[in-house]
């Protein structure tokens, strides 16, 4: 480790991912049933591993028509208004984000790359989902690669990276964000959003939380853990803030009768409805968003 790269060498000090991915401490039983929690820190972890080829199957087409989202595309205008309202936060915090070079990891159907592409000076991303990234390149025409970003080498650095719901799904997100520290350039930032475990709504609705679903979901964060994850790997943490989220009715919908109840016929029956077309906006201060700084 030195000065212009400070990150953790994962691969020496943690190689097998048994110890705490935020702290490198011990982990313990969760009270949570299926997940453990690290000792030191309060890090919690789906208790399982996942191998690369299972997670390349869970992100097929599938994923994203009908098991996670209802359909993904037709979420494209509630998307883009949160990604618009995170871009705004972004402007306030880099006031020089039009000159930097954006990449984005986990950029699925490209809606992101598609809203920030005037905002600043290139956008390009990632998402290990090819049939994804086919219609990123083919529909929304942005420069985006199916991939691996453990894998994928950056030949320059960075100053702005960006992981939108993503770190939750990665099978190792302490690597991720190890290579985070190699792509961004001293200065630069990087922004992630994902659920707060140690938020009211999470603490209140325990093992029923809407965020706990392994094997999709693996890791559960906190402010506190999240931020002991990137200032271990060479980031000052700038901004934390819990925003609301866009969502069409439909896939509410989806996810409380067919995916939470398992009442698919109810669903399939009223899914039509024209009145499911409308977005609403709500916040139940569960998902966190981080903006770091690299360190120079």
């Amino acid at each position: 480790m030195n000065a212009s790269n400070p990150a953790t060498d994962t691969a020496t000090v943690n190689p097998d991912g048994k110890l705490c991915l935020a702290c490198l401490g011990d982990y313990g039983p969760s009270k949570l049933p299926g997940l453990k929690q690290c000792v030191r820190c309060g890090f919690i972890t789906a208790d399982m591993s996942i191998s690369e080829e299972e997670l390349a199957a869970l992100y097929g087409e599938d994923y994203f028509h009908g098991e996670e989202y209802r359909n993904y595309v037709s979420e494209e205008a509630s998307l883009k208004d949160n990604f618009r309202r995170r871009i705004v936060t972004l402007q306030q915090l880099i006031p020089d984000l039009k000159q930097r070079e954006l990449f984005e990891v986990g950029c699925a159907y490209g809606f992101f790359l598609d809203e920030v592409k005037n905002d600043v000076a290139s956008a390009r991303g990632i998402d290990i989902s090819r049939d994804a990234i086919a219609h990123a390149r083919e529909h929304k025409g942005v420069n985006a690669i199916a991939g691996n970003y453990a894998e994928y080498p950056i030949e320059r650095p960075v100053g702005m990276l960006a992981m939108w719901d993503t770190i939750e799904h990665l099978p190792r997100p302490d690597v991720f964000i190890e290579k985070a520290a190699h792509d961004v350039a001293p200065g630069g930032f990087i922004a992630v959003t994902t659920g707060d475990i140690d938020s009211f709504n999470a603490r209140m609705r325990g093992k029923h939380w809407r965020m706990i679903h392994p094997p999709t979901h693996m890791h559960y964060f906190s402010v506190a853990t999240l931020s002991k994850l990137l200032e271990r790997n060479g980031f000052e943490v700038v901004h934390v803030s819990h925003p609301g989220n866009a969502r069409n009715l439909r896939s509410i919908l989806h996810f409380i009768l067919d995916l939470r109840l398992g009442w698919g016929g109810l669903y399939r029956a009223i899914a039509d409805w024209k009145i499911f077309d409308l977005s609403i906006s709500m916040n139940l201060f569960d998902i966190m968003f981080v903006v770091a700084r690299r360190k120079a």
